[in-house]
């Protein structure tokens, strides 16, 4: 086992080579080699439009009052957005990245 990320290697399992990642999804977290939190909050970002497309149709609804809607996109949308959130360090790429308000806007468009 080695603790040097630089230096290439590879594991061999029945004769097939595995080739290194930078980045592991393990039970809905992505873990990082250098421990940042960059494809965790990406991949948040990225569930969270998901999210928004597949309730458009409750959200964009004009016959929908829109006190239900704001309950819907709080119940959904905002919860996959901070899911993990509280265990984060506060870091400046984090808060960079995970602007809810400019994410928010772009939905109300």
């Amino acid at each position: 086992m080695t603790n040097n990320f630089d230096e290439p290697f590879t594991i061999q399992i029945d004769d097939n080579d595995l080739r290194r990642s930078d980045y592991l999804k393990y039970s809905g977290s992505t873990l990082s080699a250098d421990g940042s939190l960059v494809h965790e909050v990406v991949a948040l970002v990225n569930a969270a439009w998901l999210k928004w497309r597949s309730t458009t149709g409750v959200l964009c609804d004009k016959n929908i009052p829109d006190r239900f809607k704001s309950k819907v996109y709080s119940a959904v949308v905002r919860y996959v957005t901070l899911y993990g959130a509280e265990c984060w360090p506060a870091a400046k790429e984090v808060e960079r990245r995970l602007i809810i308000n400019v994410m928010e806007t772009k939905m109300a468009r």
